[in-house]
């Protein structure tokens, strides 16, 4: 795992030394660094909420299935897995952005403790360097000496900035005087508001009240962001207080910024002050409501076109033209066709009953002339008839 740190740490190392050489200092990079990773890990955070928003989705389903199947537990845990693969639900693909958390946190911490190898990439073991870091370690009234082996570079730095320009007077050579030039240079990028961010907090130095700061940061950020999601209902109903959720929270980064340097303390509080606002724009945007209807009209759309299929392959089978399903709109090229065919029988239906109507009417007129004649001649008849008598 170290060496995963340490590659992760390298490549943090880059980014923020990208940040010191635009702006030279290190607090702010510290702060563009958290800036940086909180809008590189959006998109894990909008799939995170999706993955929540779609569990609420299923909460309905799985009772059902547990009123059903909550004897059989082998049986209900089957259902349960069939459910996620058809609803296309993972529980734990809302995880992944918590877990990142955690190598972004060793490798940024590798980062601020390495600074020499991770920030400025140089090697300390060999040549120039490695000869003046071997002095330096030797200089007791400069170098302090800590058990941690994490924090050598960090008191190489310090010393390195103890000594100054004096390097003369601790016998460097001027090549080990090259070498040092860049460790130097950034030992006075720590300096962040009267801070040394490579210091550790105690009580009688300036970095103890970044202490305080992570603590109401921690603290107030995780209650405002419970508020803007609504997790503060749920806690309280659940019996867990939002209030002392908070607070224990706020403790422990208390705790923890007491052990680490000062520069760990300031990205503890940025990511506190930067999740309440992540937090208000995924609620606005991306918030379950929002992505539920979404899902639903997916769900509905994609029902509609399977039906669509199902038809159109029993008209195949039956010789017949293919269905047009009935919630299809034409679209205008097609609602012309259909107007003009419209337009057409409808004239078409108009000629015929004209000619239906002219035809009925011709019909008596002829019937009465034929009866007419055929009654004339009876009664010619009739009468020779009579005068031959």
């Amino acid at each position: 795992m170290d060496t995963l740190f340490n590659f992760i740490g390298s490549l943090f190392g880059y980014v923020l030394g990208f940040f010191n050489n635009v702006f030279g200092n290190y607090g702010v990079s510290i702060i563009l660094f958290t800036l940086f990773t909180r809008i590189l890990m959006f998109p894990l955070t909008i799939k995170q909420q999706k993955g929540m928003a779609g569990m609420q989705r299923l909460q309905p389903k799985m009772k059902e299935l547990q009123e059903k199947y909550g004897n059989d537990k082998a049986k209900y845990n089957e259902e349960v897995t069939k459910l996620y693969q058809r609803e296309g639900q993972s529980p734990a693909g809302g995880c992944l952005p918590m877990l990142i958390q955690l190598p972004i946190f060793y490798g940024l911490y590798r980062a601020i403790c390495m600074p020499i190898t991770c920030t400025l990439h140089l090697d300390i073991t060999s040549g120039a360097l490695g000869q003046a870091v071997e002095r330096i370690k030797s200089l007791s009234d400069v170098y302090t000496t800590t058990n941690s082996s994490y924090y050598s570079q960090i008191n190489v730095i310090e010393a390195v900035r103890n000594i100054g320009d004096n390097y003369a007077a601790y016998g460097f050579t001027q090549a080990q005087v090259d070498a040092l030039k860049p460790i130097y240079e950034l030992s006075k990028q720590f300096n962040f508001l009267g801070i040394d961010l490579l210091s550790i907090a105690k009580f009688w130095n300036p970095a103890i009240i970044l202490t305080f700061v992570v603590f109401f940061a921690s603290a107030g950020g995780m209650l405002l962001t419970n508020k803007l999601t609504g997790a503060a209902n749920q806690s309280q109903m659940k019996g867990c207080s939002p209030n002392m959720m908070g607070v224990t929270m706020g403790l422990f980064s208390a705790w923890i910024s007491l052990s680490v340097p000062s520069a760990m303390a300031l990205y503890w509080t940025c990511t506190s002050l930067f999740a309440p606002a992540q937090s208000w724009v995924v609620n606005k945007y991306y918030n379950a409501a929002i992505l539920n209807a979404k899902a639903e009209a997916q769900r509905m759309a994609k029902i509609k076109l399977q039906e669509e299929s199902v038809v159109n392959d029993v008209y195949a089978k039956k010789g017949k033209r293919t269905f047009t399903p009935i919630y299809s709109l034409p679209q205008p090229a097609d609602a012309e066709v259909v107007t003009s065919k419209e337009s057409q029988a409808a004239s078409d239906s108009i000629k015929t009953s004209s000619t239906d109507e002219n035809t009925a009417k011709k019909a008596p007129a002829s019937k009465k002339k034929k009866g007419g004649r055929n009654n004339s001649r009876q009664s010619s008849s009739d009468y020779q008839g009579k005068k031959k008598k």
